[in-house]
């Protein structure tokens, strides 16, 4: 697949009504076509029938080329371990949410050993320091591994979290309000004895009232037991 090809895909694809749109939604993304998912998606499948590794080589020239090349990481016929090399290797890279989680969402676990080596990768990302290879690391959990197995240790590594920046901390918000769903009085005597990082609380409280999977009479006691720890003032980083 070369750069031209690719060029050529996102350019006669262009929503400009949409670029707009995730322009204000994903504002770090960079330079961006504006080309929606399911089209994504579709050429994501047409590289890989391709010389998919050449592609992963290329050096993007829009913001849904990194899309694509979080499909192809996510999504190839390639063992676990080689996934979760690459994976690692694109986290380095990433540097908005949209990337981020394309990666995490469609990431494809074949068995029982690729998904122990996913587990164990995003351990590590959570220990980089890096905001978005922690992201990474938080997102992957919510995704994969919000399971009898993997829920104590999931609440426990978000709420030491100690964030290096909003995505981060959106991240690891996101992944506690998925367990408060799942396992609402576990996940709930968790946040009243309080998070490493206030502003994770304060975002898992903030989705876990977003969402509708919660019903107001929890979204209320929830509000009440952590209100103390919410008037706390933010940290300016």
């Amino acid at each position: 697949m070369k750069q031209e090809e690719v060029d050529a895909f996102l350019e006669a694809n262009a929503d400009p009504a949409y670029r707009t749109f995730n322009s204000r939604i994903i504002p770090d993304a960079g330079r961006m076509a504006g080309v929606r998912m399911p089209l994504l998606r579709k050429f994501a499948g047409k590289i890989m029938k391709d010389d998919w590794r050449s592609f992963l080589e290329l050096e993007p020239h829009y913001y849904e080329q990194k899309v694509l090349k979080a499909l192809v990481i996510a999504e190839a016929e390639i063992s676990g371990r080689e996934r979760v090399r690459l994976t690692e290797e694109f986290s380095r890279e990433i540097a908005d949410w949209g990337t981020c989680d394309t990666l995490c969402g469609s990431w494809k676990i074949d068995s029982e050993s690729s998904a122990e080596m996913l587990w164990d990768m995003s351990l590590r990302m959570l220990k980089t320091g890096r905001e978005f290879m922690m992201r990474v690391g938080a997102v992957m959990m919510l995704f994969h591994f919000i399971d009898d197995e993997h829920i104590a240790q999931i609440i426990e590594q978000m709420r030491r979290i100690s964030s290096p920046g909003y995505y981060c901390s959106m991240g690891a918000g996101w992944c506690l309000s998925f367990c408060y769903i799942a396992y609402p009085e576990m996940t709930e005597k968790a946040l009243v004895s309080g998070c490493a990082d206030l502003e994770v609380l304060r975002l898992a409280v903030r989705k876990i009232r977003e969402s509708h999977a919660v019903s107001t009479e929890d979204k209320t006691r929830l509000r009440e037991a952590l209100a103390l720890q919410l008037q706390t003032p933010r940290n300016t980083r």
